[in-house]
């Protein structure tokens, strides 16, 4: 009799507990979400889930993110059970800028190398960019600065974020350049430009970036700005499509919910990638990506073995360098 007594009790604070975080998690979307609008209908719509029984399955968070991101079709829109994330807010330290798995995971940086032909190749893997991983940033680039042309291979990389500025799109554009506008849903526009700070040298030849299903958030955004700006060819498949910029809020000590606070757009418009995805400029089946590339890099007669861009012109000096 008292272990039936026990289950009963359990059950009704487990179930308590479950509708707590429920209501909570859809306060905190209905409160923040960046179309006021959508907010309020998300919010609604988890409410009517939870009535109907749809949590009753475990685990929650991921319960709870299927059903957000079914209706919304946000990318950024989930919750997720995360016992580190108060750790950080007491010790006051950024977990993903500076933790130990930012470390563990080189901040992104996998393989940087020289292909045949003078091509460098740069693989991230996430967008993890502070005055931590700066040197790295500057070593890649650095150790690739003497290649006729250049590939960042953002395939698989689910985005991440800088803390110091848009450093990476500053070795391609000049200085101050607007890059993205984020307008908040109380009508607050925020731009985001390249750095006025960055003294390494900038990378002047050409730049291709390489994007599948998998690559998302941070990586899109930088795909995004350095295709609009003609300064990169996108090469790939079709990318995620999930533009907005997001923050966590907590739920309960245990429980956080990631909601879209800000939705990107080039500056004066309202062109974005969300829900779209990046669209290559050359759409390739996956695994001949560089493949492409290579045809590509031979097929532009401006590009010498040193990587210079000539105009028509510079007539002798293309003779010059392209007869060595």
């Amino acid at each position: 009799m008292k272990g039936i007594i026990l289950i009963i009790i359990l059950s009704t604070s487990f179930a308590q507990a479950q509708q707590t975080i429920i209501e909570k998690t859809a306060q905190l979307i209905k409160a923040h979400y960046v179309s006021e609008e959508k907010g309020a209908k998300i919010a609604a719509h988890l409410l009517q889930q939870y009535k109907a029984g749809t949590f009753n399955t475990k685990p929650l968070d991921s319960v709870v993110t299927a059903v957000l991101q079914n209706f919304s079709h946000d990318g950024h829109l989930y919750l997720f059970y995360d016992t580190t994330i108060r750790r950080e807010e007491e010790g006051n330290e950024d977990m993903f800028y500076y933790g130990p798995k930012a470390k563990e995971d080189n901040y992104g940086f996998r393989e940087v190398k020289i292909l045949d032909g003078n091509i460098g190749y740069i693989k991230l893997s996430g967008i993890n960019i502070s005055d931590k991983s700066l040197p790295l940033l500057y070593a890649a680039m650095r150790f690739v600065s003497n290649t006729k042309a250049l590939i960042i291979d953002l395939q698989y990389n689910g985005g991440g974020g800088s803390n110091i500025g848009s450093v990476l799109e500053s070795y391609f554009l000049p200085k101050n350049t607007p890059l993205l506008e984020f307008k908040s849903r109380t009508g607050g526009v925020e731009v985001e430009k390249t750095v006025s700070w960055l003294t390494e040298e900038k990378y002047n030849k050409p730049l291709y970036i390489l994007v599948n299903g998998r690559t998302a958030s941070a990586a899109e955004a930088f795909a995004f700005v350095l295709q609009a700006r003609k300064r990169a060819k996108i090469v790939g498949q079709t990318s995620a499509g999930g533009a907005n910029m997001n923050q966590f809020y907590r739920v309960n000590n245990e429980y956080y919910v990631s909601v879209s606070i800000a939705a990107p757009s080039l500056p004066g418009t309202d062109s974005s990638w969300e829900q779209k995805g990046i669209q290559p400029d050359h759409v390739t089946k996956p695994g001949e990506e560089i493949k492409v590339i290579r045809e590509l890099i031979a097929a532009d007669k401006t590009v010498t073995a040193t990587g210079r861009t000539f105009t028509s012109s510079d007539k002798t000096a293309t003779t010059t360098l392209d007869s060595r």
